[in-house]
C-alpha cells in the first residue's frame, strides 16, 4: 500500500480511511430481476440507448410535423392541417417522456420499471410512424401536385432510416414502425395507375427487407455492447464491494494490524493496532510505533527488543513467527510476524488477556478438584505416570501415602452431604498443612486422598504422616457441631516396593487396607506379608459371584427431576448386594473388587436386564439411567451385544435407555471409546456423564464426547452459594451445555435452598435426597402410575 507524506494510511475502527475523507458512495444495489434470463443491467443500457439524443427526436418529429404543415400550404388540404395538429399532442408527449426520463434516478431500476419507459416511448414512436405513413398516403393518393408528393416520399424513407439508426435496441418495434410509414406509401403507389409509381412501389418493398436486416445486424452488435457495458459495470460493482467489505473488515478487526515495506516504514494499521500499542496515524516506521508504544507503557524495553528482532527474522528469513508478551500494565499480548508479498511484514496483534485468563480457568477446572482446592484424580494420574521414567532417569525414591479418613461415611449418611463437604473442606486444609510445598496432594476419590513426596524413605513418609494425623487430631467445627475425624494411610516407597506409580499405588492399597483393618487413625508401610490381606478381597469376589448367581443383588431407583415442575424424567439404577450372612454390603466396598475382575462385566450385565425387566412397569415419558463400568468399555463387543440382545429380546424402547459413564473411561481409549458410543448410539441409546468435576474433569470432553446429559457432582450444590468459583464453573458447564446441545443434572441436592440455588444457574434437572432416596421399583412405580410428581412435602 503506497504512504503519504511519510505517514501510514489509518484505518479507524467507527470511520473511514484517513486518505479518504470524503463519505464512499453507496454502491448496493436492489436485487436483479430476471426476465426470461436477461440481466437488467442489459436492459438498462439497451433502453437508455433510446433516450440518449432527446434532441434529435424532437427536431425529427419537427421536421414531420413541418413537411405536414408544407403539404398543407402547397395543396390546401385541410387533411395536412388535421395530421400536423395530432403529431405536435404526440410531439408533446414524447417531449414530456423524454424530460421525465432524464428527470428520474435508473439506478437499480427492474425489468417492470425499465418495460414501462420502453413501452411508453415505443407507442410515442410508432404512433408519429402512422401519422408520417397517413401523410404520405394522402399526398400520393389525394393530391396531384408532385412536389408534395415527392416531399412525402422523401420525409417517409428518412424517417424509416431514422428509426432503424435509432431504435435498433428494439427490432420489433422498429419493424412495425417502418411499416406503419412503408406500407401506406406502397398502398398509394399501386393505386396512382402509374407504371413508374408501381416500379418504385417494389423498391420500397426491397427498401424495408433491406432496413429489417440492418436493424437486426445493429440490434446484435448492440446487445454484445450492452452485455460488455453490463459486465463492466457488475464488475466495478462487484470491485467497489469488495473493496468496502475490506475496509469493513479492517475497520472491525478485534486484532491490531499494521505492515511495514522492507525497509520497516509504516505503510497501513487500523486504529486496533493503535490502541493496543498507544500510537497514531502518524507513526512513520517500526522505530517509531516501538518508541510510542514505549512511551504508553504498552511496551517494556525487553519486549520491543523481541518485537524488534522478529521482524527483523521474519525479513530475514521470510518466515512467521509468533510471541506472547505480557505488558507493563497486565495485558496479554500474542504477536504475529509474517511476510508479505511485497518483501515487507505484517505484524497482527491479539489481545490475548481474557481467553488467557479463560484457558487458565479451565485448566484449573481440569487439574483441580473444585470443592477441597487439592489436585483431581486427573492429575494424580498424570503424577503416577511420571514416577516409572522418572527412576529410569535417576530419580532416587519417591513415596506415596494414600489417605482414607476414618467413617467419614457416617457424617453423609446422618447428617447428609452438605454437612460431609463442609468438612471435606476442612480436612483438606488440614492435609495441605502437613505436608512441604514441593509435595504433591490429590484428592482421590470421595473421602480418599492421595500425597506424593518425592526423595522421601521410609522415616520421612512416617513422619509426614504423623504430622498429618497430628493436624486431623482437634475437632472440625462446623456451624455448631464438632467432629473428630481422624485417617488411616497406607504408605508405599518406590522403587523399593514399586517400579512405577501403578504398583506403588498398589502397594499403597494393601498398605491402608492393613492399617484400616487393624485399628484405623494409624499409618501402616507396606510390607511383603501384607499380599495376604487381598485373600479377603478374593473371598468377598467370589460371594459375589455366587451372590449373583443366588439372587443375593437387587436394583434399587432413584429419580432424576425436573426442578420446576417436580417431574420424575428418569431414574438412576443403583444396584444393591444383600449378604446372607455379612447383611448389606456398601457398593462402595464391592464395586472396587468387582473392578478389578471381569465380575464388574457380569454385574453390568444382570443390572441392565433387571432395568430392561422393570421399565415396562414406569410411564413411558420416565426412562433409565444405568452406571456403566470403565472395564465394560474395554470390551465393547460384549457391552454392544448384551445391550442390542436386551433391547430386541424385551423389546424395551432404546431411546428410554440412558448410560451413566464416569469420566475414568473417557481416559482410556478415546477411539475405541467414540466407536462404542456411536455403535450403541445407533442403536437408540443415550449417554449421560456423570460425577463431572471431581475425577478425570476436562471442558474437553463435553466437545470429544456426545452427551444428551451431564451430572455434576454432588460437591458443587453443596458449596454453590459460599463459593463464587463453585458457581461460576456450574455457571460456565450450563452455559456449555446450551451452546453445545447437552443437559445439565445437578446431583446431591439435599434442601431447598440447594434446590434454589441450583435452578437459578440455569440448570433444570437434579437429583438427591430432597426429591427421593433409592428404593425398590415395586412401590416406587406404584406411586408414579398415579404420577410422575414428586409433592413438595
Amino acid at each position: 500500500m503506497a504512504h503519504h507524506d511519510g505517514r501510514a494510511v489509518s484505518i479507524p475502527t467507527n470511520g473511514h480511511f484517513a486518505s479518504r475523507p470524503a463519505e464512499t458512495e453507496k454502491t448496493s444495489r436492489q436485487p436483479t430481476q430476471e426476465r426470461r434470463g436477461v440481466p437488467a443491467s442489459r436492459e438498462s443500457i439497451l433502453v437508455a440507448s433510446l433516450f440518449s439524443s432527446p434532441a434529435s427526436i424532437v427536431l425529427s418529429n419537427a421536421v414531420g410535423i413541418l413537411v405536414m404543415l408544407i403539404s398543407w400550404q402547397w395543396t390546401g388540404d385541410g387533411t395536412f392541417s388535421a395530421l400536423a395538429a395530432i403529431a405536435i399532442l404526440v410531439l408533446l408527449g414524447r417531449m414530456a417522456t423524454l424530460v421525465r426520463y432524464r428527470l428520474a434516478c435508473h439506478e437499480g431500476e427492474g425489468h417492470q420499471a425499465l418495460r414501462r419507459w420502453d413501452l411508453e416511448f415505443q407507442i410515442g414512436a410508432t404512433l408519429f410512424a402512422v401519422l408520417q405513413g397517413i401523410c404520405c398516403f394522402h399526398a400520393i393518393a389525394a393530391t396531384t401536385l408532385p412536389a408534395v408528393q415527392i416531399l412525402n416520399v422523401i420525409a417517409a424513407v428518412a424517417f424509416a432510416s431514422g428509426y432503424v439508426a435509432r431504435n435498433a435496441a428494439r427490432p420489433k418495434y422498429v419493424i412495425i414502425q417502418v411499416l406503419c410509414l412503408c406500407i401506406p406509401m406502397m398502398v398509394a403507389l399501386e393505386r396512382s395507375n402509374q407504371p413508374s409509381y408501381r416500379t418504385i412501389a417494389i423498391f420500397i418493398i426491397l427498401y424495408m427487407m433491406t432496413n429489417f436486416v440492418i436493424v437486426l445486424s445493429l440490434n446484435r452488435n448492440l446487445k454484445a455492447l450492452a452485455d460488455a457495458s453490463a459486465a463492466a459495470q457488475d464488475k466495478e460493482a462487484s470491485s467497489r464491494k469488495h473493496a468496502e467489505q475490506a475496509h469493513l473488515a479492517l475497520r472491525s478487526m478485534t486484532h491490531g494490524l499494521v505492515t511495514f515495506d522492507a525497509s520497516l516504514v509504516c505503510e497501513l494499521q487500523n486504529d486496533r493496532h493503535g490502541d493496543l500499542y498507544g500510537v497514531g496515524a502518524e507513526t512513520n516506521d517500526l522505530e517509531a510505533m516501538l518508541a510510542g508504544a514505549i512511551k504508553a507503557r504498552r511496551l517494556s524495553r525487553s519486549d520491543a527488543t523481541l518485537i524488534r528482532q522478529d521482524v527483523n527474522r521474519t525479513l530475514r528469513q521470510q518466515a512467521t513467527s509468533a510471541r506472547e508478551l505480557t505488558t507493563p500494565c497486565g495485558s496479554t499480548l500474542l504477536v504475529h510476524a509474517k511476510p508479505t508479498d511485497t518483501g515487507g511484514v505484517l505484524l497482527v496483534t491479539e489481545d490475548f488477556t481474557e481467553r488467557k485468563l479463560t484457558q487458565q480457568k479451565i485448566e484449573t477446572l481440569a487439574r483441580t478438584d473444585p470443592l477441597t482446592g487439592l489436585a483431581n484424580r486427573h492429575e494424580l494420574d498424570r503424577m503416577l505416570a511420571s514416577i516409572g521414567p522418572g527412576f529410569r532417569e535417576g530419580i532416587g525414591s519417591v513415596a506415596i501415602l494414600y489417605i482414607d479418613l476414618d467413617d467419614f461415611k457416617t457424617v453423609n449418611d446422618s447428617l447428609g452431604h452438605g454437612v460431609g463437604d463442609k468438612v471435606l473442606v476442612a480436612i483438606a486444609k488440614r492435609i495441605r498443612s502437613a505436608f512441604r510445598q514441593t509435595d504433591f496432594l490429590a484428592r482421590f476419590g470421595g473421602d480418599e486422598f492421595v500425597a506424593i513426596i518425592p526423595s522421601a524413605d521410609g522415616e520421612i513418609s512416617l513422619a509426614a504422616a504423623e504430622r498429618l494425623m497430628l493436624a486431623l487430631a482437634p475437632p472440625v467445627i462446623v456451624g455448631d457441631r464438632k467432629f473428630t475425624i481422624g485417617a488411616s494411610i497406607g504408605i508405599a516407597i518406590g522403587p523399593r516396593h514399586g517400579l512405577d506409580g501403578d504398583s506403588l499405588m498398589t502397594a499403597a492399597d494393601l498398605a491402608l487396607y492393613e492399617a484400616k483393618t487393624t485399628g484405623k487413625n494409624r499409618a501402616s508401610q507396606f510390607q511383603p506379608e501384607m499380599a495376604s490381606s487381598f485373600k479377603r478381597r478374593t473371598e468377598l469376589e467370589n460371594e459375589m459371584r455366587e451372590g449373583l448367581g443366588s439372587g443375593q443383588f437387587e436394583v434399587h431407583y432413584q429419580p432424576i427431576v425436573e426442578i420446576a415442575s417436580r417431574r420424575v424424567v428418569a431414574l438412576e439404577a443403583l444396584l444393591r448386594w444383600n449378604h446372607p450372612a455379612k447383611g448389606r454390603i456398601s457398593p462402595a466396598e464391592f464395586i472396587p473388587i468387582a473392578e478389578r475382575s471381569d465380575l464388574i462385566s457380569d454385574l453390568g450385565e444382570w443390572v441392565l436386564r433387571s432395568a430392561a425387566a422393570d421399565i415396562v412397569r414406569l410411564p413411558s415419558e420416565v426412562s433409565v439411567s444405568i452406571n456403566v463400568s470403565p472395564m465394560q468399555f474395554r470390551q465393547p463387543g460384549r457391552l454392544v451385544a448384551a445391550i442390542r440382545s436386551i433391547i430386541e429380546d424385551r423389546h424395551v424402547p432404546a431411546e428410554r435407555l440412558e448410560l451413566e459413564l464416569t469420566e475414568s473411561v473417557l481416559v482410556d481409549d478415546t477411539e475405541q471409546t467414540l466407536a462404542t458410543m456411536a455403535e450403541l448410539r445407533a442403536l437408540g441409546v443415550r449417554f449421560s456423564l456423570d460425577d463431572f468435576g471431581t475425577g478425570y474433569a476436562s471442558i474437553g470432553y463435553l466437545a470429544t464426547y456426545s452427551f444428551d446429559k451431564v451430572k455434576i457432582d454432588r460437591s458443587f450444590a453443596s458449596v454453590i452459594l459460599e463459593n463464587d468459583a463453585s458457581r461460576s464453573i456450574v455457571e460456565l458447564v450450563q452455559h456449555l451445555a446450551e451452546r453445545i446441545g447437552f443437559t445439565v443434572v445437578a446431583e446431591g441436592l439435599e434442601s431447598q435452598v440447594q434446590v434454589e440455588a441450583i435452578a437459578a444457574t440455569g440448570i433444570c434437572l437434579a437429583q438427591g435426597y430432597f426429591f427421593g432416596r433409592p428404593e425398590p421399583i415395586g412401590p416406587l412405580a406404584k406411586r408414579l402410575a398415579v404420577s410422575t410428581v414428586i409433592s413438595e412435602d
